[in-house]
């Protein structure tokens, strides 16, 4: 089974101490226990430009899944074009891990106004999503999008809230599969790592693991609708 990875340091397990494993890594390792061999290939912290560019450049009909980690960033425009040299993505080393760095404030500012404009122009906002399940389409049967992950500072919060509505609202309009973290994971101490409020604990991951992995295996070749979590 090959399996394409997008998403963030999450990925690769940031923060988490030796030997414990990220969601990616649990997942997997319910593949092994069943006895089927897993492949992954996996990109961490691209932007959603970056992501379009690297999804063009893939065979993505060689991936029996295709996974995308989404956060705050997709309410950002994507590029009509690239600037500069051609950007190639290189599946992250667990050795070589790029360290997470804080988002700047201007690029917080950014997210921020891209999110005000799902409310006073909503297909702008959007746009970036949309090239995104445009792009995937053909796929879709084996693509799984999974919502932002949730986040305990007050300004990070209310944009993954954000981008969580518009994804929903994109996935069901495209007829893509979904799998809501907030099911599993929600933003409150327990859920992560000490003194962070971005990054998820051991066992935050070993329960996202888990669920994704049974969440795949109840319909891992069709679209599948999951009870979601609105917001009241």
């Amino acid at each position: 089974m090959n399996v394409l990875v997008i998403g963030d340091e999450h990925t690769y397990g940031y923060g988490l101490s030796g030997g414990k494993l990220s969601y990616i890594g649990h997942f997997i390792r319910q593949f092994s226990q069943a006895g089927q061999a897993v492949s992954v290939e996996a990109y961490a912290n691209l932007t959603m430009t970056q992501i379009v560019a690297t999804l063009d450049r893939l065979p993505l009909n060689r991936y029996d899944l295709i996974m995308l980690q989404l956060d705050e960033t997709i309410l950002q425009p994507t590029d009509s074009t690239l600037t500069g040299p051609p950007y190639v993505a290189v599946p992250y080393s667990s050795e070589l891990a790029p360290r997470a760095n804080p988002p700047a404030i201007g690029t917080q500012l950014k997210s921020i106004g891209s999110a005000l404009l799902t409310f006073l122009w909503p297909l702008r906002a959007r746009t970036a999503l949309s090239v995104l399940m445009k792009q995937l389409r053909p796929y879709r049967h084996n693509v799984l999008l999974m919502t932002p992950f949730p986040h305990r500072n007050a300004i990070d919060r209310w944009l993954r809230k954000q981008s969580r509505a518009v994804l929903l609202d994109e996935a069901d309009a495209h007829v893509f599969s979904v799998f809501d973290t907030d099911l599993v994971i929600q933003p409150r101490e327990e859920y992560f790592l000490p003194n962070d409020k971005e990054h998820l604990s051991a066992v935050s991951h070993e329960l996202l693991g888990r669920a994704v992995f049974d969440f795949y295996q109840s319909a891992p070749t069709i679209v599948t609708i999951q009870a979601i979590r609105r917001e009241e």
